[in-house]
């Protein structure tokens, strides 16, 4: 007999006793040949941490982790990142719509205790809308005097009443403005943008985005954008995502909005 019938009746035998061994170890734990995985209709309940990349850094975005939420060294979060209320399981039923495709094709066949990480493709995550994207330029002009509504007014500088004289900081382009004229009958307000010619002012206090004032000249005052990274939440809750060379992105979207999303899950419970 030739020597390779010799090594390939070895390899059946060496197979035949791998697979009787596993058959034997399955028939001395029937938990595992039964074990329960997630199939469409299941309830189940997860622990989980969700994370997009910026620039090849992971970021999270949502989790019902308590230890996740705290370490923002190991974990560090979007911009848009939201304290949760509470620290609970997440419960849903497979396959009723509740969570998005790509998550809830996740968990299926997963196994109870098991811990995995879905990928979730943009199409079967949170809907991309470039209806909600705007291009600012750098360069910007805005008027010395400005009218306003009142709510205008409380959008741009403060909830409280504008008192005539009185001074308040601009959160839009962080320097400050004086109100000339209330009207609240006719629902106007006059103020007086009042920056200083060559300053650098910091609309949302954060050192990433700067408003550089470059002139004032009669009634129109010249400032340019600097921006020193992204992504950078604005209070108006866009977010300036991207820069080119003449202009910037602000992005109306959710932050994981048209993004690859990663979910590390652990099945808690399965019920059918």
């Amino acid at each position: 007999m030739k020597l390779w019938v010799y090594v390939a009746v070895l390899l059946l035998i060496m197979v035949g006793v791998s697979v009787g061994l596993y058959e034997y170890m399955v028939s001395m734990n029937p938990e595992e040949k039964n074990a329960k995985v997630v199939e469409e209709g299941d309830r189940i309940s997860v622990r989980y941490y969700g994370y997009i990349y910026y620039g090849g850094e992971r970021r999270i975005f949502d989790t019902n982790i308590e230890e996740v939420a705290k370490d923002n060294v190991t974990y560090p979060k979007t911009v848009s990142y939201k304290w949760p209320k509470r620290f609970e399981l997440l419960t849903f039923t497979v396959g009723d719509g509740t969570m998005i495709k790509g998550f809830d094709e996740g968990v299926r066949g997963m196994h109870l205790n098991e811990t995995k990480t879905i990928v979730v493709p943009p199409e079967k995550g949170y809907a991309f809308s470039w209806d909600k994207v705007k291009n600012e330029s750098y360069v910007q002009n805005v008027p010395v005097i400005e009218n306003m509504t009142l709510d205008q007014f409380y959008s741009r500088y403060t909830h409280a009443n504008p008192v005539v004289n009185g001074v308040y900081r601009d959160k839009m382009y962080g320097w400050n403005s004086i109100v000339l004229y209330v009207n609240p009958t006719e629902n106007i307000v006059t103020v007086q943008n009042n920056p200083d010619v060559g300053a650098d002012y910091l609309p949302i206090g954060d050192p990433s985005l700067v408003v550089h004032v470059d002139s004032v000249k009669g009634d129109t005052i010249t400032f340019h954008y600097i921006i020193k990274s992204t992504p950078i939440l604005l209070p108006s809750g866009g977010i300036i995502d991207k820069t080119y060379q003449d202009h910037f992105r602000i992005n109306f979207n959710q932050e994981v909005a048209g993004k690859t999303l990663y979910f590390v899950v652990t099945v808690v419970s399965i019920e059918s």
